[in-house]
């Protein structure tokens, strides 16, 4: 049986002023999503200052494709937000980036891009994200330890716990660890 095709919204940030000056990143970039993106479809995407905002289609589960994307992404990809593209989703962009985004008609005909509106979301989404991060960083700071925040949104399995006691020792594993191993030892 296959999979259902599903719509992601991908926000990537990274240190560069055009991407399009940048090829190795642009290749990079390239390859990794072909390789997630089902054949039949297209990904389409908007380019600014530090920014690429990309629609896409893909087979392959959130946490599939999240693991692509943290493997092979190149480091100058310092940050990316994904998230499945909701029915309802609030927005304002110039027609024609909505179109070519999200595939609608252009509500007004535009012979180009004004840089400033990119140059202005590319400014606007990068204050939202960096303050959003730090604010993750504060919680996380005054909770646990961010290695075990982390170890809880990996799913857990066999290997990957063998792998930690290899790595880290027994005494390293979770009191959840411990009794996920102990269903394999009855």
């Amino acid at each position: 049986m296959q999979k259902r095709l599903k719509s992601y919204l991908l926000f990537m940030f990274g240190k560069w002023e055009a991407i399009e000056n940048h090829k190795p990143i642009v290749d990079n970039i390239k390859d990794v999503i072909e390789s997630v993106v089902d054949p039949k479809e297209e990904f389409t995407f908007i380019t600014g200052q530090h920014i690429i905002i990309m629609c896409l289609k893909s087979r392959m589960s959130f946490i599939e494709l999240q693991d692509m994307l943290h493997e092979f992404l190149t480091p100058h990809i310092d940050t990316f937000f994904m998230m499945p593209k909701p029915r309802n989703l609030a927005y304002r962009l110039d027609g024609n980036l909505e179109g070519h985004l999200f595939g609608k008609k252009a509500k007004k005909r535009l012979k180009y891009i004004h840089p400033k509106v990119a140059e202005e979301l590319s400014k606007h989404l990068q204050s939202l994200v960096e303050l959003r991060v730090r604010d993750i960083k504060e919680n996380l700071s005054a909770q646990k330890p961010l290695k075990e925040v982390l170890s809880k949104l990996k799913p857990m399995t066999l290997d990957s716990l063998l792998d930690k006691i290899i790595d880290e020792g027994l005494e390293s594993l979770t009191k959840e660890e411990k009794e996920f191993l102990n269903t394999y030892n009855q």
